[in-house]
């Protein structure tokens, strides 16, 4: 799921430690990347990009 990042995503992120980055995922593995092979992104830096890319899979570790 696209979304457009803004100042209203920021703040709602950093107040509520919002875990969306492929790092923050069950199927995440540092030595391996994605279990289901997917591209890591989003990242954790990706809030300062203009657009963030939601994964489908993502289910919080």
């Amino acid at each position: 799921m696209k979304t457009k990042v803004d100042p209203r995503l920021t703040h709602e992120a950093a107040r509520y430690v919002l875990r969306f980055a492929c790092e923050d995922c069950v199927h995440f593995c540092d030595r391996h990347g994605c279990a289901h092979g997917y591209p890591e992104s989003p990242s954790r830096t990706d809030l300062e990009k203009q657009e963030l890319v939601f994964c489908k899979e993502f289910e919080i570790a």
